[in-house]
């Protein structure tokens, strides 16, 4: 008997993590995965065509046998229902969402950044100077970070994406006690104009690029 851990995308394997015949070292391996699956920021959406939401899940599987118990999960609305695999050759005996961690474009860096490297080359630098205030809000999909007269630009996938940053940066700060890092939201109608123009200015993006709220249409 087969058992195999697998990574799904939008119910596609994605990637095989384990592939054995003893169940309970396969089951020992997946919820160990689980455990230690944890995030600042999990990637909900992709961009490769078009921006769209994404899930990942991971999955205890073993090869089908008749009479093997059927899985069951809940469906959007919360209602029990029953979950099988596309193909007819295996079983499901586990599955969990499984989180793989956000990447941003920052303008001016060429690597992309996790969001422990926001934190850690764009937000905390010089936070503890005295008298040092940091801003952080966001506008459509694009967060900002202002210190001392000049900003940072992130561009997320789409605006829901630049609110939850945000969010996440805040709730970070709230924990360590970073009381200098002021957090406005999303930047008011009235005000946009500037922002925009600040944007342009600074990274010679088209006026096109700065009013889209998302990364691909």
């Amino acid at each position: 008997m087969i058992y195999k851990i697998v990574i799904t995308r939008d119910n596609k394997k994605k990637k095989t993590l384990h592939s054995g015949n003893n169940l309970p070292n396969a089951k020992s391996r997946f919820f160990s995965l689980v455990d230690k699956n944890i995030v600042l920021f999990p990637k909900s959406h992709t961009s490769i065509k078009k921006t769209k939401p994404v899930l990942f899940e991971i999955l205890l599987l073993k090869e089908k046998e008749e009479g093997d118990p059927k899985y069951y999960d809940r469906d959007e609305l919360g209602r029990t229902i029953p979950v099988e695999t596309k193909t007819n050759k295996w079983t499901i005996v586990e599955k969990r969402p499984y989180y793989y961690e956000e990447k941003f474009t920052i303008f001016g860096y060429r690597k992309r950044f996790q969001t422990k490297d926001i934190l850690k080359k764009i937000l905390l630098p010089s936070i503890n100077r005295e008298g040092v205030v940091k801003q952080v809000n966001y506008v459509l999909n694009k967060v900002m970070i202002w210190f001392d007269g000049d900003f940072d630009v992130i561009l997320c996938k789409c605006e829901s994406d630049a609110r939850k940053l945000h969010n996440v940066l805040r709730d970070f700060c709230e924990t360590q006690k970073i009381n200098n890092v002021l957090f406005s939201g999303n930047v008011p109608k009235r005000n946009r104009e500037d922002i925009y123009k600040m944007i342009v200015d600074k990274t010679g993006w088209s006026r096109n690029k700065v009013y889209r709220s998302v990364t691909r249409p």
